[in-house]
């Protein structure tokens, strides 16, 4: 592998192989005809992207990662030649070469092995613009290392990048006699040679490095040849590299990227496929094969491999990882048998979140909830009807249906948490199953015959509708005691289609003292944003709920993975707000529930979110569910004993515990 496709992996990621001495991150090796490194790199940009503890994606300003975080890297790895070497070259892939003088020379010490130490150091100088600097300690490495083909690789960029391609040539050839795959040298020896033969000796001068008995000079070759129409000769090279018992990881890069791009399926299908192993080879193989398994509409296998990428890979490639759910999951449903048509006059029914959503899934933990009085009134929040249906623009069909039943579950959860009242949500699903959104408000007689005379004289029900007129959106909702038989309450909130959460928050406000609770009541924390990613997060989760319960068939679920990483944005978006991380591990709970691996892939996360919660917090408390279905019991039980002592004394939890613990 060469010293640029290490650049391109995260400090953390497993096998550090040693960097062949003086390359660069300048040009893309994979490139026929590229450039050497060393020409002329466009100014870097102006973020530096880091990953947190829990895996997120974050940017951070170069000064201020210059200055604060790339010292701190440095001196945490600066005894462990692997990690060093590791952070080095993620600095140098972002452009701190400057910063890394002094780290790379403390390599040459902590470092048994001179070949990368000294490598390192070379590149670091060159990068750095000390290119004599740079000479001399590849003629050290030579003094130490008499056979190193990456010390002549290194020389050989150095020479070139002065002008005098004639040695930069002799020595890479040198460095092939030594090592005829050593990635830094085909790459720059072909690029020096097709800058002096063109198009039209190129092909004579791959097959010319095909016969030095590499397989990286064949498959070069092979590339020229699919890119050339010549896929049945190509095909006869790929078998004999590939069919070997120990394949190069490399290989399976560059031959996995080239067959797909080439439409070459049956070739993946026989030689990269039954060789790419999960958490063993480069992550750019298992996306080289999802694209194969996608553009040949297997699904099945797709799915398992995908799970996998997201159990080995997800935390470095997570983002190319994202668009095979959808296509999978489109691809499976295709296979279903269409649903029933709707009648015309479908049978409907009334679905009931009794409880907060997050309740479920957590084997009933009563003690999350705030305690009620024998004689408290029932709060039930139907979901909203929609007026405008006819005027949406395509494509809003399901996020208008979410904000139907996202605005009842977050009124619901609200009455539960504020106000002296139970919050039930009542959502309409149609007998076939799926949801169903009304044209037009229930009057609320029809509403108050859905319950049973002992209901009606304890409820008070909550009726809204949503009215749509191009961009323009307004909630109007409506108190009803079923008991009196009268409205009590009115609230409204008018918005863009961007603006739920202070629709949302103005709704509570005007809403509250008709449910028991005070005048402009507010969360105790959250932004307008938050809020609205929180309710959407509810109404999706709602879907797994009644999933799960049987009111939707099991086999026409798809987007659980979408689900898992919405909640777990959403909770780490405001994590004052501590239902959100019930939330996700209600969530991972009731995937696990439906036999979904799914919640596998979040282990990385929710570990993180349990090692800082406190042994007496909900989430400690919590933790033995979510991290059985992320298949971490083991740091539940490294835990157990310190959480079960700072809650003895709350005998709710003991008994949920072994609930819990008893539940498999």
């Amino acid at each position: 592998m060469g010293l640029f496709d290490f650049i391109k992996k995260k400090p953390g990621e497993a096998g550090v192989p040693t960097p062949p001495a003086g390359a660069v991150p300048a040009a893309d090796p994979t490139t026929a005809g590229a450039e050497p490194s060393g020409a002329a790199s466009s100014a870097p940009p102006q973020f530096v992207e880091v990953q947190d503890g829990f895996g997120r994606r974050m940017r951070m300003s170069r000064e201020d990662y210059r200055k604060k975080h790339l010292p701190e890297l440095l001196k945490q790895h600066g005894s462990d030649a692997e990690r060093l070497t590791a952070v080095i070259l993620q600095g140098l892939r972002d452009g701190f070469a400057e910063d890394l003088v002094a780290a790379a020379n403390r390599l040459t010490i902590v470092d048994k092995e001179p070949e990368r130490a000294l490598s390192v150091l070379a590149v670091v100088q060159r990068d750095a613009g000390d290119l004599d600097g740079s000479a001399a300690t590849l003629q050290e490495l030579l003094a130490k290392r008499p056979q190193s083909p990456g010390a002549r690789v290194g020389l050989a960029l150095l020479a070139d990048q002065r002008g005098d391609a004639a040695r930069a040539e002799a020595l890479l050839r040198e460095a092939l006699a030594i090592d005829p795959n050593h990635a830094d040298a085909v790459h720059g020896l072909l690029a020096i040679r097709h800058r002096t033969v063109g198009e039209a000796g190129y092909r004579a001068e791959l097959e010319a490095l095909a016969a030095l008995g590499g397989w990286r000079g064949k498959l070069w070759l092979a590339r020229w040849l699919l890119q050339n129409g010549e896929g049945a000769t190509a095909a006869p090279i790929y078998r004999e590299v590939l069919s070997g018992e120990d394949v190069e990881s490399d290989a399976l890069v560059m031959a996995g990227a080239d067959l797909v791009q080439a439409g070459q399926h049956e070739l993946v299908q026989e030689l990269v496929v039954p060789r790419f192993v999960p958490g063993r080879h480069h992550p750019h193989i298992g996306l080289a094969i999802l694209h194969h398994y996608l553009q040949t509409e297997q699904h099945v296998p797709g799915s398992e491999l995908l799970h996998q990428m997201y159990l080995h890979y997800g935390h470095l490639v997570a983002e190319a990882l994202h668009p095979f759910t959808a296509g999978f999951d489109r691809q499976r449903l295709a296979t279903l048998p269409p649903p029933a048509p709707m009648p015309a006059s479908p049978r409907l029914g009334l679905y009931r979140f009794d409880r907060p959503l997050w309740c479920a899934g957590l084997a009933d933990p009563l003690w999350l909830l705030p305690p009620k009085t024998n004689d408290a009134r029932q709060v039930l929040c139907f979901a909203l009807a929609v007026e405008g249906q006819q005027q949406l623009p395509a494509g809003q069909e399901d996020e208008i249906g979410r904000v139907t039943r996202a605005v009842p579950l977050f009124l619901a959860e609200h009455v539960w948490l504020s106000t002296p009242h139970r919050g039930t949500a009542g959502l309409l699903m149609a007998e076939q199953g799926g949801w169903v959104v009304l044209g037009k408000v229930w009057p609320e007689e029809q509403l108050v015959a859905q319950l049973s005379a002992e209901e009606k004289e304890r409820t008070i029900a909550v009726s809204g509708v949503l009215r749509i007129d191009g961009d323009k959106r307004r909630i109007d909702l409506w108190a009803y005691d079923c008991n009196t038989q009268q409205r009590v309450g009115h609230a409204a909130a008018e918005g863009a289609p961007g603006e739920l959460g202070r629709m949302l928050l103005q709704l509570l406000a005007e809403l509250w003292p008709a449910l028991g609770g005070p005048a402009g009541h507010q969360p105790p924390v959250g932004s307008e944003g938050s809020w609205q990613a929180y309710a959407d997060g509810l109404a999706q989760h709602a879907a797994l709920v009644a999933t799960q319960a049987g009111g939707m068939p099991k086999e026409r679920l798809y987007g659980e993975r979408y689900i898992l990483q919405w909640l777990q944005n959403t909770a780490l978006l405001e994590p004052r707000w501590q239902p959100g991380f019930w939330l996700l591990a209600s969530a991972m709970c009731v995937l696990r529930g439906l036999g979904s691996p799914v919640p596998k892939e979040f282990a990385r996360a929710v570990a993180e979110i349990f090692r800082q919660s406190p042994p007496n917090s909900a989430f400690a408390r919590l933790g033995v569910l979510p991290l059985r279905a992320a298949g971490l019991d083991g740091v539940w039980q490294a835990r157990r004993a310190e959480i079960v002592q700072a809650n003895s004394g709350d005998a709710n939890f003991t008994a949920w515990l072994a609930r819990a613990e008893a539940a498999r």
